[in-house]
């Protein structure tokens, strides 16, 4: 229930929304992005309710900022016995800041421990990493971890996902953020091929695997990339284990990023497994076309550009599998504006990127995803178009009808024609059923994921 003298503070926002403006104000905006942006509030029988996308994150808000909702509730006037964070089925979209003042926070971050820069890129930070369906959880765990590296159960943080998704950007991005907050005395960033060789140099030229040992001796927070390259490299995994074991009893923080689930990496020791699978696991999914079309004007802000929406939303209309292509195309556009002086239209944009769009239409084909579908379900592709409703048949027709919905052109009639004349509504209920299934289902989630990465790497 809400008090009468809180009414006029709403006159323009909702009760939730003006609680957000003093949260935000309260948490600063790194903790208020990842927590409180996709959230609600529902006053039902003297109960408050904070919807939330799932229960990650209601568990997360409720033992760490239960007091501070609480407290701010009370402050505006919304009057409540029970106070509950719920998991709620939401279409919670990608949205610009509720207020001027959550903006204006961003520049009220004074860093109060930099030390050793040189290791992070610059523009791999939080404020540039742009927050969507598809890595919300990644974002939010490793910020978790950023804010109190070793203190919290995500220890390792294992970040698996494609190639070009933000992994190597948040991994950076948790270093940026230690070393700026003074979260972490000593941060250390490395990709997997720096420490193979680091320690094969340590081995084989200095003869001192002791002294590679003890690099590692007063690291805080240790950041690897990549891990799936130690891959068959015996030696180097038996040091990697002996570090990694060394610093999680001293409650030292790891994370890690790889191109695919640890327990997927083939020739890597299973107690190492072990260890990964002890922390938190999880994933980026390819970006849906709210979170490339911020990610475009993110990237376009960056470097100083306005873009046209009708421009943002032709290139991440045709570029969907991953962030490193929305960039490749952008620098194109800016290249050019800069070096001819023309203003970056619609016409312009379909000129510099037709040739690259249609190259890769060119590539991805329905036979080709008809082939690698057939592939990985160890079928033919000729059995993909017959006419039979034999399960071991008709569950890879219909991954491989919707992997052509989601990486073609083509429309669905012309889909449906390549799979022995079905019609779109096959294609589309095709589409749909695998959208649900793969959210359940962990093997079809697997030969989906390995298939994604496999079109996508042929582009």
């Amino acid at each position: 229930m809400l008090t009468t003298n809180a009414l006029h503070d709403f006159a323009h926002s909702t009760p939730w929304e003006y609680c957000l403006q003093k949260i935000a104000e309260k948490i600063g905006p790194h903790s208020f992005e990842t927590w409180f942006r996709t959230s609600d509030l529902l006053i039902q029988n003297e109960t408050a309710q904070v919807q939330v996308p799932n229960q990650f994150f209601a568990d997360f808000i409720e033992e760490h900022f239960s007091d501070l909702v609480k407290e701010t509730l009370h402050d505006i006037g919304i009057e409540f016995s029970r106070l509950l964070f719920v998991p709620t089925q939401k279409d919670w979209k990608i949205i610009e800041p509720i207020t001027e003042e959550i903006t204006e926070a961003r520049t009220r971050i004074i860093p109060v421990a930099v030390e050793k820069r040189g290791q992070f890129h610059p523009n791999y930070t939080y404020n540039s990493f742009i927050v969507g369906d598809g890595n919300r959880m990644a974002h939010a765990a490793s910020l978790a971890v950023a804010e109190a590296p070793g203190k919290t159960s995500f220890n390792p943080l294992v970040i698996y996902g494609g190639t070009g998704l933000g992994k190597t950007h948040l991994l950076q991005a948790i270093g940026h953020f230690a070393q700026t907050e003074g979260t972490a005395d000593h941060v250390l960033y490395m990709t997997s091929e720096e420490f193979t060789n680091q320690y094969i140099d340590y081995v084989v030229h200095k003869k001192d695997s002791t002294s590679f040992y003890k690099k590692f001796k007063s690291v805080d927070l240790l950041l690897i990339d990549d891990i799936q390259f130690f891959s068959g490299k015996v030696g180097t995994q038996k040091e990697f284990y002996r570090i990694f074991n060394r610093l999680l009893m001293e409650n030292k923080q790891i994370v890690l990023s790889s191109d695919r689930p640890p327990e997927k990496i083939p020739d890597m020791m299973d107690h190492i497994i072990n260890r990964f699978l002890g922390g938190l696991t999880t994933d980026i999914q390819p970006p849906n076309l709210e979170t490339r079309m911020a990610i475009l004007r993110k990237k376009a802000e960056i470097d100083g550009l306005l873009l046209p929406e009708e421009v943002v939303q032709f290139i991440a209309g045709h570029i969907t599998s991953n962030v490193r292509e929305l960039e490749g195309a952008l620098i194109k556009l800016i290249a050019s504006s800069s070096f001819t002086g023309r203003d970056i239209t619609l016409d312009v944009a379909q000129e510099l990127c037709g040739d690259f769009l249609s190259r890769r239409a060119e590539r991805i084909s329905v036979k080709l995803i008809l082939e690698k579908t057939a592939e990985i379900f160890d079928i033919s592709p000729n059995q993909l178009s017959a006419h039979t409703r034999k399960r071991d048949v008709t569950l890879p027709r219909s991954v491989a009808m919707y992997l052509c919905k989601k990486w073609t052109k083509q429309s669905l009639r012309s889909i449906g024609l390549e799979f022995g004349g079905r019609d779109y509504s096959t294609v589309l209920h095709a589409h749909k059923k695998i959208e649900t299934e793969i959210e359940t289902n962990e093997d079809l989630h697997s030969k989906v994921q390995m298939l994604d990465e496999m079109i996508a790497a042929l582009q």
